[in-house]
């Protein structure tokens, strides 16, 4: 698709330049967006072996074909883009669930067959068990060609977000080549922390401080907090999955 191409290879790169993008970077990807003249826009960068420099490179040359120009990143960086749109596509079915139906476990879900944590097949719930499962329990899945979606209405949503990029679940396979395709796999919905501890403590300087580090550790360093002072901090501890994030532990 012509246009999913364009989206995927430009638009990622040069419609959303963030905070802390170089300032040449900044104005050849406004150039670009603005005027669509990638030559002029690729002279104003000063490192023009960076993502953005090869994509422009590769437009500069053959303008309409953006296949191509996605087609210049290393394989790594394709992976990763790919990947990124993924879990784009399941934290919005994620929060368009939550919005619709809370924390409820719905028939359909799907959950791993033998009860495994992160590995094993998939199937859905049955009206009749859903009371024994909770939300940490259920997997949505990360969209692809190989992937088991749920008996509910979680699919819709799941559609509906794709088609917002003109996109449907079987473009994950064939569109872009086979180094695109991705199968997909699935993900809990909601993870609780093992090993969680909480602690208050005091201290008294903004820069104190206030746990040991792995350089102590290396250096057989022994550390203790000295728990007085005027100040309080909360100190966490926990353990968290991979592709789990302590940012979001701490927002929620």
């Amino acid at each position: 698709k012509q246009w999913y191409q364009r989206r995927v290879a430009v638009g990622t790169f040069f419609f959303f330049p963030n905070n802390n993008t170089k300032k040449d970077v900044v104005a050849s990807l406004n150039h670009y967006k603005t005027t669509s003249d990638a030559a002029a826009a690729l002279a104003k960068l000063s490192y023009k072996a960076s993502i953005e420099g090869l994509i422009l490179s590769s437009l500069a040359k053959e303008p309409n074909n953006f296949k191509l120009a996605l087609k210049r990143l290393h394989h790594k960086q394709q992976t990763l883009y790919t990947h990124a749109y993924q879990s784009y596509v399941w934290n919005n079915l994620v929060s368009r669930r939550i919005r619709t139906h809370g924390t409820a476990v719905l028939a359909g879900d799907l959950v791993y067959e033998c009860g495994e944590e992160n590995e094993g097949p998939v199937r859905t719930l049955r009206r009749e068990e859903v009371s024994n499962y909770d939300l940490s329990d259920i997997l949505l899945p990360l969209p692809g060609y190989d992937v088991q979606l749920p008996d509910n209405c979680c699919t819709g949503f799941l559609n509906e977000i794709l088609e917002e990029d003109d996109m449907s679940i079987e473009d994950f396979k064939g569109p872009l080549g086979k180094e695109f395709n991705v199968g997909g796999c699935y993900r809990n919905v909601l993870f609780k922390p093992s090993e969680f501890e909480a602690n208050i403590v005091k201290y008294s300087e903004e820069n104190e401080k206030l746990v040991s580090t792995n350089l102590d550790s290396v250096l057989g360093r022994e550390f203790s907090v000295k728990n007085e002072g005027s100040r309080t901090a909360l100190m966490l501890s926990f353990t968290l999955p991979r592709s789990c994030y302590a940012t979001m532990l701490l927002r929620e």
